[in-house]
């Protein structure tokens, strides 16, 4: 009676610390914690995005006083005498820089309904120089197409333009509007820096994206959480900011599974105690034996060690729960860790992790004084399949192309997802000559599958190529690459007959 009742109490209490650690574990790490760092980096990019919504309502108001102010009206129909008192008086009171300094502005242009300037201020506070008068131009040309708008646009140069077009009218608004008030600035480092500090958050413009499907993307890792934040432009490109933080909510959960740890371990004593008092030396041999074993894996953090505990009465079958629950723990840390490195659709890496290897590679090389290659592919007219056809065929054309490429590679090489349908590939074997003969044999693979495919449309690629023998930075080199995919890009276009790099 008496072993029946502590093993009772022995089954009962092992079952209930179980389920607590395998529910707790399960709850608070995978769901709750990450839960809310999302909610956070979900608010981030709010925060971001309603910034620019102010940024935007507080220039066009700057312009509207400007553009509605009864004097620039007749600035603009006056004649030379009254125009230059205008400017003067408005414009250029003696203070270089002046107007455009207490305006916070990079540049003001006034043009009539001909588009011509007939007055122009610009100041570029990086330089400390004027905006030359052929910039100014180009300026003014780029934003001559979103008349009546106040927004953001990327330059033919890639600069940031924040800018407000307006028309001019008279202050009641009753006669016709004659010309455009243009004013705005670059959105520059200064300008990141000052927008960083006013939110109170790390903040980097990383560059530009021509194609926006999510208005950010978030990344968790051990310790930190890496955002990237699109905002859109009236251009259709979006700026891309990168945002990192400490992931303090997934550091507090795993201070708390720590701590419930511990309470676990306590109630693995009071079960070994009770275990003494009511069953025979034997039981708590086995007991003492399997404590040892779990102390010996939480101290490893080795999940891929066992128990080893025999009988086929309650002890046996507790200890081969435990090892079916390190066996689901482990499968769920392995399936954690591919959805982090790995890209879902094609199965390459992904960009965070495929870019953090190529980093690796690229630094290996430089150091030892080896060849390194970069190449950056882009797959042609994606877009074209996707609203043509759908995006399950331009699912399945990505996936195409990358099995390919991915049949021409060896296991040393880097092949990762750099967004959308561009992708890197990283070579500490192959010099920029054996990188083109490469992707000659790729392309016409390529070909040899389209003559095969019943699609209706065709898979190509373009290519940019570059050998890193030189002290820039790696992403500099992904630069050059990319400028070079572009340029294959439009040799292919030009000369559609020629196919290979």
């Amino acid at each position: 009676m008496l072993r029946i009742k502590s093993l009772t109490v022995v089954t009962v209490s092992s079952v209930l610390v179980f389920i607590f650690m395998f529910v707790y574990l399960k709850k608070s790490i995978d769901t709750d914690y990450k839960s809310l760092e999302i909610i956070r980096s979900e608010s981030v990019y709010h925060l971001v995005d309603k910034e620019f919504q102010g940024i935007y309502k507080d220039l066009k108001k700057i312009n509207t006083d400007w553009s509605k102010w009864d004097d620039t009206y007749e600035f603009i129909e006056g004649d030379v005498k009254e125009r230059e008192k205008f400017i003067k008086s408005n414009l250029d009171y003696g203070i270089f820089n002046g107007l455009l300094s207490d305006l916070n502005l990079n540049f003001i242009i006034f043009q009539d309904d001909q588009g011509q300037i007939l007055y122009q201020q610009g100041y570029d506070e990086l330089s400390e120089d004027k905006i030359p008068k052929n910039k100014i131009e180009l300026i003014t040309k780029e934003i001559s197409d979103y008349k009546g708008k106040t927004g953001m646009l990327v330059g033919e140069n890639k600069e940031v333009i924040v800018f407000s077009n307006l028309k001019i009218t008279d202050s009641q608004e009753v006669k016709k509007s004659n010309g455009n008030l243009i004013m705005g600035y670059f959105l520059n480092k200064n300008r990141v820096m000052a927008l960083e500090e006013k939110l109170g958050i790390q903040l980097v413009m990383a560059g530009i994206s021509e194609k926006l499907e999510i208005p950010y993307q978030i990344n968790i890792g051990k310790n930190k959480i890496d955002n990237k934040l699109y905002i859109s432009t009236l251009s259709r490109e979006s700026v891309i900011f990168d945002n990192q933080r400490n992931a303090d909510l997934l550091i507090l959960g795993k201070k708390n599974v720590k701590k419930y740890m511990i309470v676990l371990f306590i109630n693995f004593l009071i079960l070994i105690s009770a275990i003494y008092i009511f069953m025979e030396h034997i039981i708590v041999k086995r007991l003492r034996k399997m404590d040892k074993s779990v102390r010996e894996i939480i101290e490893c953090q080795d999940l891929g060690k066992r128990l080893k505990i025999n009988g086929r009465d309650e002890i046996g079958n507790l200890g081969k729960n435990i090892n079916n629950l390190l066996e689901d723990i482990e499968i769920m840390k392995e399936k954690l860790y591919s959805l982090a490195a790995y890209d879902v659709m094609t199965g390459i890496l992904n960009r965070h992790t495929g870019l953090g290897k190529l980093e690796k590679n690229f630094k290996k090389a430089q150091d030892n004084n080896e060849i390194f290659t970069i190449a950056f592919v882009d797959i042609n007219d994606l877009k074209y399949v996707n609203d043509r056809y759908s995006h399950e065929e331009g699912d399945k054309l990505i996936k195409n192309v990358v099995k390919i490429i991915e049949e021409k590679l060896e296991p040393e090489d880097v092949f990762l997802r750099f967004g959308g349908d561009e992708f890197i590939l990283g070579f500490d074997r192959l010099n920029l000559i054996e990188v083109n003969l490469l992707f000659n044999e790729i392309e016409e693979n390529i070909e040899k599958f389209n003559k095969k495919s019943k699609k209706e449309y065709t898979h190509s690629i373009s290519v940019g190529i570059v050998e890193c023998c030189g002290n820039k930075t790696l992403q500099e080199y992904v630069n050059i690459a990319d400028i070079n995919m572009y340029e294959n890009k439009r040799y292919k276009k030009k000369f559609p007959e020629k196919i290979y790099v």
